[in-house]
């Protein structure tokens, strides 16, 4: 009896460019936050820890219990403090994208009632920026197919091709028409 491999389930990239950009963000705001947790703790630390030393050996009080309760604040600042900032990048993140989007979905609509010549200007994240360049590249390479038609139209209705001129350019524009159109 043979055993069937295990469909197994595999993380994927829709664009390593912007996840991997994403994930820098909120690593450096992990960063940051270790950072400035580090350097309070630190001096906080310190400074207990100096004033025990003339207090001598009267408290008997261990080391621990001298720093407890600057490390509980100081943990407690910086898990709520990496959370909120988190949360909000997360959320500015968000808005940003949704707007880039809705304008592709705004100029995409645009588009099909006919306005191809309205640039896109989408707003957003760099890859929302470059997909909206990409779209009106796109949008006026088929204006251009469009007027190229509409100019070999002109022409024929003008009446100056020859028959057999007449039906190449006929069927040629109708072969153009079924690519931009299908």
């Amino acid at each position: 009896m043979t055993s069937r491999p295990e469909n197994r389930r595999k993380i994927v990239f829709i664009n390593p460019r912007v996840q991997g950009g994403t994930a820098l963000f909120f690593s450096a705001i992990v960063i940051v936050g270790a950072a400035l947790f580090s350097g309070l703790v630190y001096e906080d630390i310190r400074l207990a820890l100096w004033d025990s030393t003339y207090r001598g050996h009267f408290m008997i009080r261990t080391p621990y219990q001298i720093v407890e309760e600057i490390l509980k604040t100081h943990l407690a600042c910086l898990f709520l403090g990496v959370l909120a900032v988190s949360f909000l990048a997360f959320f500015l993140l968000i808005r940003r994208i949704r707007a880039g989007i809705n304008r592709v979905a705004d100029v995409l609509a645009m588009s099909a009632e006919g306005d191809l010549s309205t640039p896109a200007n989408v707003p957003g994240l760099k890859e929302m920026v470059s997909f909206g360049e990409r779209l009106d590249a796109a949008r006026s390479h088929t204006l251009s197919r469009i007027d190229e038609m509409k100019e070999d139209l002109a022409f024929l209705r003008s009446g100056s091709a020859s028959p057999e001129e007449y039906r190449r350019r006929w069927e040629d524009i109708k072969g153009r028409i079924g690519r931009v159109a299908p």
